[in-house]
């Protein structure tokens, strides 16, 4: 079918459901509650169940945050080592060490045990990396017994709510 230009201008017919520009929209209020209230002011709220953990991100976000401890607590000791070293102590240390291994120098006293704290802190950083490593293993575990377990019981039901403003 073909459409003319008389056609065209014929005036069409609105449905009469559809509000006219001259009245206003009611307000949208929820059934059950009073208009009193705006829906804004009334803070949202649902419920989620969390069925499943994936083990890859456990692992992932294991990972950073044990490693991110890890170098937090080596770089204190660091600090704390290399204090104690500016101020002597690390050398009261290392004689009051070398009059318990016994290694008399002449006269004098006892030879002082030598502190290397290079290998110290490269001995300290290894084990560290290592106990990020077992930390986030146990971390993985935990999330496969987590799945496993919301596999029989249906998982942990979590409310998520909106705060006031």
């Amino acid at each position: 079918m073909t459409i003319t230009a008389e056609e065209s201008t014929t005036q069409s017919t609105v449905p009469h459901d559809v509000p006219s520009v001259e009245t206003p929209a009611p307000p949208q209020v929820r059934p059950g509650r009073s208009r009193r209230t705006p829906l804004a002011s009334v803070p949202r709220r649902t419920k989620v169940t969390v069925r499943r953990v994936g083990v890859s991100s456990v692992l992932k976000f294991s990972l950073i945050f044990y490693l991110c401890v890890m170098l937090v607590l080596w770089l204190a000791l660091l600090i704390i080592f290399l204090l104690l070293q500016a101020g002597g102590v690390m050398d009261t240390i290392a004689e009051r060490l070398g009059e318990l291994s016994g290694k008399k120098v002449g006269t004098k006293g006892y030879e002082p045990v030598v502190i290397d704290g290079t290998a110290i802190f490269t001995a300290l950083f290894l084990l560290g990396l290592g106990w990020t490593v077992v930390m986030a293993g146990i971390n993985m575990f935990i999330a496969v017994i987590y799945n496993l377990i919301s596999d029989l019981v249906g998982g942990v039901d979590v409310t998520l709510a909106e705060r006031r403003r």
